[in-house]
């Protein structure tokens, strides 16, 4: 009997301590996310600040700019 009590402890210490490995890894994965929504916003701004470069240098390659300052 006391053998009984001995091994329903020790499941009861493993339980809790699958318990706490389960809340770290659940603070882990919403870190996570908030840091992939950070890296997202920040590539969909370096994808805008690309994409104005581009536009920019194509309309001075173009010679845009020369129709923009007799317009403006």
């Amino acid at each position: 009997m006391e053998q009984l009590e001995h091994r329903v402890i020790k499941l009861e210490l493993r339980v809790d301590n699958h318990a706490d490995d389960l809340k770290k890894l659940s603070d882990i994965s919403d870190s996570l996310k908030k840091s992939l929504v950070s890296i997202e916003k920040t590539l969909a701004q370096i994808k805008w600040i690309a994409l104005g470069a581009i536009i920019a240098v194509m309309g001075q390659a173009m010679g845009l700019d020369k129709i923009i300052k007799v317009f403006l």
